[in-house]
């Protein structure tokens, strides 16, 4: 493993700066001067569920027509698939909603919830799991250079957040529409880090702002959900 990462290393030294920055997302320019959205990352929607991504990978990478290198690394069932595509690594990130959250909700009488068997590693989630984000992971890219990129695709950004060298941070773009309820779109995050004492870039994440709201919904029922079973369970 670890003769495999300086292989890669060294690899990645030789590639051209041009060949990384075309296959990072936010490349292309708006068009248009329209509103910029964020429906997905690339061609996979939010709420994409694991098995939809994790087919679509598999059937790129086994076919002998497409021009990209395309391998999926390592999987988590319903949890998260590590792509690599060209290069760069995609970690797809699944949400399903925890059994313990679910088993406190009151049960709907007209639709009970079916009974199956589950294994150790299912039983803490028996929902698939929905795509709710992607980070996207390269070697060390000049931070203002990146920035421009996604600034070409989603316009400037909201806000940033930088140390006191003003070196290291974040940058975030919220491409949301506020008029519903979960708001739809996402948001991204470019986060910055000190290298050769300027600023730079290695990780960009992407998130759902719908499944991000519902996440955190249930994180609040998470912390009070055996509480509630217990009292539905004693007051039937």
């Amino acid at each position: 493993m670890k003769g495999q990462s300086i292989f890669l290393f060294l690899f990645s030294l030789l590639l051209p700066w041009s060949s990384v920055f075309s296959q990072f997302p936010g490349d292309n320019s708006r068009n248009n001067g329209s509103k910029p959205t964020l429906d997905g990352f690339a061609e996979v929607s939010w709420e994409a569920s694991y098995a939809q991504v994790r087919d679509k990978f598999l059937s790129l990478a086994s076919n002998p027509q497409s021009d990209e290198k395309i391998e999926v690394v390592h999987e988590d069932k319903e949890k998260s698939l590590l792509v690599r595509r060209n290069g760069i690594f995609y970690l797809y990130r699944f949400y399903s909603t925890p059994k313990l959250v679910l088993d406190s909700r009151p049960k709907d009488k007209n639709q009970p919830r079916p009974e199956k068997e589950t294994s150790p590693e299912e039983d803490e989630h028996l929902e698939p799991g929905k795509l709710f984000s992607v980070g996207v992971s390269f070697r060390y890219l000049p931070g203002k250079e990146v920035q421009s990129k996604l600034e070409n695709k989603y316009g400037k950004p909201k806000k940033e957040t930088l140390d006191d060298k003003k070196i290291g941070g974040a940058v975030i773009w919220e491409l949301t529409d506020e008029r519903q309820a979960p708001p739809a779109g996402g948001f991204i995050v470019q986060w910055k880090e000190a290298y050769k004492k300027q600023p730079f870039t290695r990780r960009v994440d992407y998130f759902s702002s719908k499944v991000k709201a519902q996440i955190e919904k249930e994180y609040k029922e998470f912390f009070s959900a055996e509480e509630i079973k217990t009292l539905r369970d004693l007051i039937p």
